[in-house]
């Protein structure tokens, strides 16, 4: 009898991965992951810093900005700020020539008080500050009187007062007038009716002096000054 044919059969086994190997592909996967982790945890860290960097700098110029705003902004209308520059070029607009001048006269005359070796001493300021209170009724109704030309601090009055010295001093040293009798006299006849009415000569004579003596000296002064001020060189970019 013939033998059957017997069939091999083929058992296909699929390839396992151990679990030695499976174990390290996942610790290798974790390794892998943590550099990430830590990245994106100094990442977060970073920011927070910097936003509270951010923050504390914020604050400190907010607080600055709310101290010195005066140097920026003159004033708010409404919720609109109006600017310390807009001021300013509208003050200049309006009396930049003006201050200008004020400020040229000043320079010239203390050039010449220095070339002349005059001086106006702390006291000497005191005395005509007192004087002048004195003569408008005390301390408050003189500083009334002076706002009326723009002066409003004690620094300014007395840098008028120190001017004001000066100007005297030089005129006393440039140009020393004398007037005659005749001079008096004929003055006071002029004015007699309006000024010195019921009045004797020998009563305002000093006066009459003291008066005519400046009216000379002013007239001279003036002169002086406008040749001295032309032959500066002044220059404005105003």
């Amino acid at each position: 009898m013939a033998e059957k044919p017997t069939k091999k059969t083929v058992t296909k086994t699929s390839r396992k991965t151990s679990p030695a190997r499976r174990k390290k592909t996942v610790v290798n996967e974790i390794r892998e992951t943590v550099p990430v982790v830590k990245e994106v945890k100094k990442t977060k860290r970073s920011f927070f810093f910097k936003f509270f960097v951010v923050a504390i700098f914020g604050t400190l110029a907010f607080l600055i900005a709310q101290k010195y705003r005066g140097l920026f902004i003159a004033g708010m209308v409404n919720t609109r700020p109006i600017s310390q520059l807009q001021l300013i070029r509208r003050l200049e607009e309006r009396y930049g020539k003006v201050a200008f001048d004020e400020i040229v006269t000043e320079v010239l005359l203390k050039n010449e008080a220095r070339k002349n070796g005059i001086t106006v001493s702390a006291k000497e300021i005191a005395d005509e500050l007192a004087e002048n209170e004195k003569n408008y009724g005390g301390k408050e109704a003189l500083r009334e009187m002076a706002k009326t030309a723009g002066i409003t601090t004690d620094k300014q009055l007395n840098d008028f007062f120190e001017l004001k010295i000066m100007v005297k001093k030089l005129q006393d040293k440039l140009f020393p007038e004398q007037v005659s009798d005749e001079e008096i006299q004929a003055y006071f006849d002029e004015n007699k009716e309006m000024v010195y009415k019921d009045k004797k000569l020998d009563e305002v004579k000093e006066e009459v002096k003291s008066q005519l003596i400046q009216q000379k000296v002013s007239q001279r002064f003036s002169e002086w000054f406008g040749k001295l001020r032309q032959e500066a060189k002044i220059t404005s970019f105003i």
